[in-house]
């Protein structure tokens, strides 16, 4: 069994993470929230249906960070979240005020609605999938073959070329 200190250290560095339960997908990890020692203690969760809400550190069974998923246990106590909230507070050694955004649970357990997990899932998770950038995926194979068909027939070209050229500027006739 996992001590609290190991599981505060998995909570690092997982958003994005797929939040997953034995019934399916819960949702997206948007942020993690942590203490006045500044560790991991909860998980700010994107639910499937777009609401938010919180899932503490003790409601998280295992974070697999090789897949990207954080599992929480059948049926998890979510937390449900109120909106972001925006406030001034005045700095105690400055003049301008700081501004402080937070958020709050309703203290109200959220239903989970999780989507059934697929069947077969590719070795990254969806939020690595989104991040491949366009030009970084392989072109088919036509376009490629046309590709090198079209240098080679101007590398060709450029050469028959020059050669007229040059044998026009030393002898004074092209042939």
């Amino acid at each position: 069994m996992a001590t609290i200190a190991e599981q505060s250290r998995q909570l690092r560095e997982t958003e994005g993470f797929l939040v997953e339960s034995p019934e399916g997908a819960i949702g997206r990890v948007e942020e993690i929230w942590v203490d006045e020692a500044n560790e991991p203690r909860a998980l700010a969760v994107r639910t499937n249906d777009g609401r938010h809400a919180l899932l503490l550190e003790e409601d998280v069974v295992a974070v697999q960070h090789e897949q990207g998923w954080v599992v929480a246990p059948s049926h998890p106590g979510l937390l449900e979240l109120e909106q972001p909230r925006l406030s001034t507070n005045a700095d105690r050694g400055g003049s301008e005020p700081r501004i402080v955004a937070s958020w709050q649970t309703t203290g109200a357990i959220l239903p989970t609605a999780p989507r059934p997990a697929r069947r077969r899932r590719l070795p990254f998770p969806e939020h690595r999938r989104s991040a491949v950038r366009p030009d970084s995926i392989e072109r088919p194979l036509w376009r490629t073959v046309a590709t090198l068909y079209a240098a080679l027939v101007f590398v060709v070209a450029f050469v028959i070329t020059l050669a007229f050229v040059i044998a026009r500027l030393v002898s004074g006739a092209a042939y």
